[in-house]
């Protein structure tokens, strides 16, 4: 069964790897390739993304 948290991150994820590569091109490259290759599920993925990009942001902030 599909769900809504899924379909969330299926359509947000490019979106948020646009936002990594611009504070985080290596970590950005690395989650892509990942996700190329099958490695990682969705949910992993969200949250390596979403973790990279809150640990590269929270430093611009301050």
């Amino acid at each position: 069964m599909f769900n809504k948290d899924l379909a969330r991150m299926y359509a947000y994820l490019p979106i948020k790897l646009s936002q990594l590569s611009k504070v985080d091109p290596n970590a950005a490259l690395g989650i892509i390739q990942d996700w190329g290759d099958g490695k990682k599920d969705i949910r992993k993925l969200w949250k390596e993304t979403t973790d990279s990009l809150d640990a590269a942001t929270s430093g611009k902030s301050a």
